[in-house]
């Protein structure tokens, strides 16, 4: 469950800088278009789909599809596409276009270090302020290791002679606020990764990655190792091997204190390696205790060891402290890439409450979904009425989108430059990575396209290039299928191969 690095060299893309304002261009805005609204221009095309969506283990599903030329704007297939469905991922389009256009391409997450007190001799007499702004890319997907953005921070401390802390470290997230997960989330989803808190400081996407073995014999406990391995965290092992072939019941859940993790259930010998990625509970408190420790490690002593979390504004020091240091996140687009590419949930919140705190000067879903909201009417030009934001991930079983919206909107991605960065970030078929790397190979390179899946709902938007190089925009949403969702993206999929032979 752990997704892999988005890509190699992007170390050299992000630096410790001295401290600097960094503010978001002013973003362009693409010309009108006039988007034609006639009858569908290929009945055997409609033929072609609706036997597919005839097809009974299709057929009890409800389904949205708009299918429309690019650059004509002729509409070549229509289904239901002005009624409001649940998007599931496909609703992260909407983030990622939101942030390319309200955010400079070379945008970056900012973390600083501050001193609440005078540096004499080779001592911070006060605190150390670990003050966060949202930055997602503090993981191994970028860096060589989990911690090593840490890692560099506390070199250019030391750097600066700097080997003593007489105070302890605060971990200020007062930059975003602290509604860390939105209440329409499953409760059960709270626990891992692809629902993990959302706030200004975070490390390894907010996630502890257990790797797990069943243990030498049966009745031992389950083999489990975290990482990053932490005082953070305790891990409680109330898990069972037992015998081959017996039910695998293994799981993990929350502890009985802070920070504890749960090991739960059955895990018959012969069971292979795993990895699951558990969701911290409190990620400030969890970010800055593996920097305390990454501090000690490189030889900086910390007198005090609790770490102290900061989440009123008005009870954060940054204001009157002395910046010491700043790391710069590697450029939007980078961020942008496990969003659209990955599908990575955690990414997407973060951009929200970034739009709502550059753009409203409010780090909070309510801020950002505003954002968003204000962008897809003013600027993309879609009625308020075919949408409904709940987050920015897709996560929420509350979203509601057209496909009608959905194709104008990646129209407007496709003709508006600054848009380029959200167009390369899709996945596409076939390819080496990406969530469509298994799908419609037959078709490889030539869709490029974010797919979408939440219980009961399954989801691709995107563009088809034809033999002759001419785009096709499409967007296709099922719901309620009651359906395994490989049966239901099987059938999406066909759908979009009877686009392709329509030409």
């Amino acid at each position: 469950m752990i997704p892999r690095r988005l890509g190699a060299g992007l170390l050299a893309l992000a630096a410790i800088v001295p401290l600097a304002a960094q503010n978001p261009r002013p973003a362009n805005v693409a010309g009108s278009y006039a988007y034609a609204t006639s009858a569908p221009a290929n009945p055997r095309l409609a033929a072609r789909i609706d036997s597919i969506l005839a097809r009974p283990h299709l057929a009890r599903a409800q389904w949205g599809i708009e299918v429309r030329e690019a650059g004509t704007g002729r509409t070549l297939y229509s289904r239901n596409a002005a009624r409001p469905l649940i998007p599931a991922s496909n609703l992260k389009l909407v983030v990622a276009a939101a942030a390319a256009h309200h955010l400079d391409s070379d945008y970056r997450f900012r973390t600083t270090l501050y001193a609440a007190g005078p540096v004499r001799d080779g001592t911070v007499e006060g605190d150390m302020v670990l003050y966060g702004r949202g930055d997602p890319m503090i993981s191994a997907r970028y860096f060589p290791t989990r911690t090593a953005v840490l890692e560099m921070l506390a070199d250019s401390l030391r750097a600066r002679g700097i080997r003593r802390i007489s105070g302890g470290i605060v971990a200020d997230e007062s930059w975003m606020d602290r509604e860390y997960v939105r209440a329409d989330w499953d409760a059960y989803d709270l626990r891992w990764w692809y629902a993990a808190p959302v706030g200004a400081l975070g490390l390894n996407d907010n996630s502890i990655d257990f790797r797990i073995l069943p243990g030498a014999s049966a009745g031992a406990p389950a083999r489990i190792t975290g990482s990053p391995a932490s005082g953070a965290w305790t891990l409680e092992n109330a898990s069972r091997t037992v015998a081959a072939g017996r039910p695998h019941t293994f799981n993990l859940e929350r502890g009985s204190a802070p920070g504890a993790v749960r090991a739960v259930g059955n895990l018959p010998l012969g069971t292979a390696a795993d990895t699951e990625s558990f969701a911290v509970d409190n990620p400030a408190r969890f970010t800055g205790i593996v920097f305390r420790e990454v501090l000690e490690r490189r030889g900086i002593d910390v007198a005090r060891d609790p770490v102290r979390v900061v989440s009123d504004p008005s009870a954060s020091t940054v204001s009157a402290a002395t910046a010491l240091v700043e790391w710069r996140s590697p450029p939007l687009p980078q961020a942008i890439g496990p969003v659209l590419m990955k599908s990575q949930n955690w990414f997407a919140e973060l951009l929200v409450k970034t739009l709502g705190r550059e753009v409203r000067g409010e780090g909070s879903w309510a801020a950002g979904l505003a954002v968003e909201r204000e962008f897809l009417t003013a600027v993309v030009g879609i009625d308020s009425a075919e949408f409904v934001l709940r987050d920015g991930s897709g996560l929420s079983d509350r979203n509601r989108v057209t496909p009608r919206a959905l194709v104008r909107l990646l129209d407007y991605v496709r003709r508006t430059p600054r848009q380029e960065m959200v167009r390369r970030a899709l996945p596409l078929s076939g390819a080496e990575d990406g969530s469509l790397r298994n799908r419609l190979t037959d078709l490889r390179g030539r869709v490029a396209a974010k797919t979408g899946y939440i219980g009961g709902v399954d989801s691709l938007s995107g563009f088809l290039t034809l033999p002759d190089g001419r785009e096709i925009i499409f967007a296709i949403i099922a719901n309620g299928s009651g359906q395994p969702s490989s049966r239901m993206k099987a059938g999406i999929d066909d759908v979009v191969r009877a686009i392709a032979a329509a030409g």
